[in-house]
């Protein structure tokens, strides 16, 4: 009985793998696709009018501009932001603005304390 139950324990946590391994593997597709259209969509532009950052399909943004150490910490840790997600500032998607997340969470800390 305990070999049973052992073997539909190893079963399930080999799907469960090969399911969140399947998923990975879409999300990866999913992200490259994201990247391939920004950079197509700029490419289509005249080389004048290229500024290499903007929205995908009117909602993903993209910047693919070097960042500066400001627009890093507006993205990542800006306590005064309500929002939790925020334009990256290098590549496609959304950033996890912490201190707001944490907040949000229950956290209550000096550090996330918008000023």
């Amino acid at each position: 009985m305990i070999d049973n139950v052992r073997d539909d324990l190893s079963h399930k946590a080999d799907t469960a793998r090969s399911e969140l391994g399947a998923l990975m593997s879409l999300v990866r597709m999913a992200v490259l696709a994201a990247v391939v259209g920004a950079v197509y969509v700029e490419l289509r532009k005249p080389p004048k009018d290229r500024t290499w950052n903007g929205k995908l399909l009117g909602f993903v943004p993209y910047d693919f501009r070097m960042p500066s150490l400001e627009g890093l910490r507006q993205a990542y840790w800006n306590p005064r932001s309500p929002k939790i997600l925020t334009p990256r500032p290098l590549g496609v998607g959304w950033a996890v603005n912490i201190p707001t997340l944490l907040r949000r969470l229950g956290v209550h800390s000096e550090m996330t304390r918008g000023r």
